[in-house]
């Protein structure tokens, strides 16, 4: 290392000069630009992406419901992703989705009402504008009986009354909300529909306790001012600049915690960070689009260099919180926006086998569980293997298979409870249809998911067997 230092030519610690050309100074500022303003995309990435998925979601409801306030109605999918959904990557077949938005400092406290859902799994994730977990109401956290939450704004000090079963306290003044329910299959929509309109948010003072506060007709959410947040084109934005002159104003309405104060003086040096103004000099704003190019760069590389398991990702054991991790997080979010932390659901990905080889259905493979080595779940957890194409969409296949589950029809244990599931683009001859995912013939990928996971596939003693390849 010594040998490095001495034949590399840098100066040495405390090789002070005062004789530096306009040129070399003004290298030397964009070079102080350029990193840190690579560090400030990693950080404002997940903000970009919420602020990017409110656009959506307020455009989508004023299309569907133009009647509706998007802030506060649920947008809800009725039906599982199947083949002929083009848009969105790596979806799962296992449960209903809804999603919803709150501008808490505009609209005020509001409750979130879930009715009692026995017997399966649900979740609903509070979401704040970093896409950080900071409540969920599932199974694991509060049981199935159902119950009126109330949720505040940041530094919220007024009443809580009788009847509310926990305070859920924002850390930002927007915040979102993602519901999930489990489903068995197409029989169960109709009894899934009640449910998921049954899952409802009240402002607070519209809200009496259970049984008493208004239908979804006469519910009035309070107003407000969207003209921000429906930026025609938002989804399409690829110049870096543009990037962070969005996100510059919604760090800014979205305040990031007080621990953050130093990093965030250090990014408005450059003119970047919440409520910052992008400076006008050609020179900087070049080093600042360079910055964000290295920045996604380097999370392409962290998605790329793993880590990696018997051809699985190891799962970040911070994903889904918030914190010092902005790398970690940027990049969970650019491959798994809105993920749970790892208490509530851990996802495994592979796009290799055990052998460290791409994935090709052309060859076949097969992922056998030993006896007593299925992923051990909490009660009403379940766990799926679920088969994307090359472009993490899923694959059309004439049994519209998608997925395998426990409760998938026919699939066959063997006698001493181990289980063979076998994937490619033939079904090979003595294998059961039941334990068969069609893949395409050409490069695919696999995601494993379990949902209420136990300890010991939080920290890894569970990890799943690799897919070997026939």
């Amino acid at each position: 290392m010594t040998d490095l230092i001495k034949n590399t030519a840098l100066p040495c610690v405390e090789d002070y000069r005062a004789d530096l050309t306009a040129e070399e100074i003004a290298a030397a500022t964009a070079a102080n630009a350029r990193s840190i303003a690579m560090q400030a995309y990693l950080f404002a990435f997940p903000a970009f992406l919420h602020l990017r998925h409110l656009n959506d979601i307020v455009q989508g409801l004023r299309y569907m419901a133009p009647g509706q306030n998007p802030l506060g109605n649920w947008f809800l999918l009725r039906k599982l992703a199947d083949a002929t959904n083009k848009t969105t990557v790596s979806p799962n077949v296992d449960t209903l989705y809804g999603a919803a938005y709150l501008l808490l400092d505009q609209q005020g406290p509001m409750v979130l009402r879930v009715p009692p859902i026995p017997g399966r799994y649900y979740s609903v994730a509070l979401i704040d504008a970093y896409f950080n977990n900071f409540a969920i109401v599932s199974p694991r956290t509060f049981g199935n009986d159902g119950g009126d939450y109330l949720i505040v704004p940041p530094g919220y000090d007024g009443p809580v009354p009788d009847g509310i079963r926990a305070v859920l306290a924002s850390p930002t003044p927007i915040m979102n909300l993602f519901q999930r329910i489990f489903i068995h299959d197409e029989s169960e929509y109709a009894a899934l529909y009640a449910l998921q309109d049954a899952i409802r948010l009240i402002p607070l003072d519209q809200w009496s306790p259970a049984g008493g506060s208004p239908d979804d007709e006469s519910i009035d959410y309070p107003t407000a001012d969207l003209s921000a947040y429906e930026a025609q084109g938002m989804s399409q934005t690829r110049d870096p600049l543009q990037f962070f002159a969005y996100t510059n104003f919604y760090t800014g309405v979205n305040p990031p915690p007080a621990a953050d104060a130093g990093l965030m003086a250090l990014f408005d040096s450059v003119g970047l960070g919440p409520g910052s103004r992008l400076p006008d000099d050609p020179a900087l704003r070049q080093a600042i689009a360079q910055g964000a190019a290295e920045a996604q760069a380097l999370m392409n590389a962290g998605i790329t260099s793993g880590p990696f398991r018997d051809g699985w990702t190891v799962p970040d054991p911070l994903i889904g919180r918030a914190g010092p991790h902005s790398l970690s997080r940027a990049t969970c979010q650019l491959t798994a926006m809105g993920a749970f932390p790892k208490e509530e659901a851990m996802y495994f990905f592979a796009l290799r086998d055990a052998a460290g080889d791409r994935l090709d259905g052309a060859r076949g493979y097969t992922l056998r569980f030993g006896p007593g080595q299925l992923p051990p779940l909490g009660q009403y957890g379940f766990w799926s293997l679920t088969l994307y194409d090359d472009r993490f969409l899923l694959h059309d296949n004439l049994l519209d298979r998608y997925a395998l589950r426990p409760d998938s029809p026919d699939l066959v244990f063997a006698a001493d409870g181990s289980l063979t599931l076998t994937i490619g683009a033939e079904r090979p001859a003595g294998v059961p249809e039941g334990n068969w995912l069609p893949a395409p013939r050409g490069p695919f990928a696999v995601a494993l998911r379990t949902y209420l996971p136990q300890p010991v596939i939080q920290d890894g003693t569970w990890f799943p067997p690799g897919l070997m390849a026939a």
